[in-house]
């Protein structure tokens, strides 16, 4: 098991092959460099973000998914599958800058939190709906970030629009049942923990509001004349994941139940 500031160093390590897997895509053609480099460094940066991984569990004896800072780690391996399912499933190839960017950000944002490796599972985290919960959101959350990207740049890349749009859609069609699945589980471990399927807790709210828009932008993809509407939607998806996500931690709204989380 590593130290705390071992644990840093590797996570500043598995940063930067990420982002050196990002440049290579990015200059792949003007530099003439071989396609390979650009998955090497990828391929390394997930083997050192899945030591770290690892080496939480360990510490932790469990399933390391207590901190922000434990479940940005397993973010940044996330993608990796997720652009294999971009790729192969929906066949929509070139947004490999997109993947390796984003998990080279999320890395990054664990060196600004406390390392913290050792933690315990409250009472209240306790039940077996715990892990499936916070994995579902965890892809539904990735997935929804490459969406936020892919729709970003459409409003740049006028001559590729549609296939980026095509893109965001088919990964918010993914991210759509994960997140109603988390929603799910989250409510039936709320009955068993705090006697309510449902308590109007901000964290809460907040999901139903993401949810929402994400429902509204399926909705609006398949209709001509409302399908102007899907990268705004798409857009305050992501907005309203952030707050989901960070909102009731930056705000230390100590009235909320998930304050722990």
């Amino acid at each position: 098991m590593m130290s705390n500031s071992m644990l840093r160093i590797l996570l500043a390590i598995t940063a930067v092959l990420y982002y050196a897997a990002f440049a290579c895509s990015l200059f792949e053609k003007k530099a003439k460099l071989p396609t390979s480099l650009k998955y090497g460094f990828w391929v390394a940066g997930a083997a050192a973000n899945a030591v770290a991984i690892v080496n939480n569990y360990f510490h932790n004896g469990h399933v390391p998914f207590i901190s922000i800072f434990q479940v940005l780690i397993v973010l940044g391996l996330c993608f990796v599958p997720f652009y294999l399912y971009l790729t192969y499933v929906c066949k929509c190839r070139g947004y490999f800058p997109v993947f390796s960017f984003a998990s080279a950000i999320v890395l990054t944002g664990t060196a600004f939190m406390e390392t913290n490796p050792e933690s315990y599972y409250p009472p209240a985290l306790q039940s077996p709906f715990f892990i499936p919960h916070v994995l579902v959101y965890m892809i539904a959350y990735c997935l929804g970030a490459v969406a936020f990207a892919l729709v970003v740049l459409s409003f740049f890349r006028k001559q590729k629009q549609k296939d980026l749009e095509r893109a965001a859609y088919c990964c918010i069609r993914a991210l759509f049942p994960f997140m109603t699945c988390g929603m799910f589980f989250g409510a039936i471990w709320a009955d068993q923990v705090w006697g309510d399927f449902w308590s109007w807790d901000i964290k809460e709210n907040w999901s139903l509001v993401t949810w929402l828009l994400f429902m509204l932008y399926l909705h609006c993809y398949r209709r001509k004349l409302l399908k102007k509407y899907t990268r705004i939607l798409a857009i305050l998806g992501f907005v309203g994941i952030i707050i989901t996500f960070f909102f009731v931690n930056v705000m230390n709204n100590t009235s909320s139940v998930h304050v722990y989380s």
